[in-house]
């Protein structure tokens, strides 16, 4: 797993074993997130990483749709931005490759 468990718990103050298969899914897609977002591997030493991802399982565990009945406006860190780090981006010119 990408964050301890018990660390995961300690940041959102639960105090029991509620949820842990979500938990690490949680987990593991923030540490995805953070791999993708960054270009480097996620690694449990690098405490700005950590904490990312610890503010990403949070947001998820606490708001799990995208929307929600008393706001209209997408939540932060909703599929397209999970998704956005994996798109390939072309931000400059191409030349066409020569014909042989």
């Amino acid at each position: 797993m990408s964050l301890p468990t018990a660390l995961i718990r300690a940041h959102l103050n639960l105090d029991d074993d509620r949820d842990p298969e979500l938990l690490t899914h949680y987990a593991n897609v923030a540490a995805m997130w953070v791999a993708a977002y960054t270009g480097q591997p996620f690694t449990a030493d690098n405490a700005l990483m950590v904490q990312s991802a610890l503010l990403l399982v949070a947001h998820q565990y606490e708001s799990r749709e995208g929307v929600t009945f008393a706001s209209p406006h997408q939540l932060p860190f909703g599929v397209h931005d999970l998704l956005s780090p994996l798109k390939e981006r072309v931000t400059g010119y191409r030349p066409e490759p020569e014909a042989a």
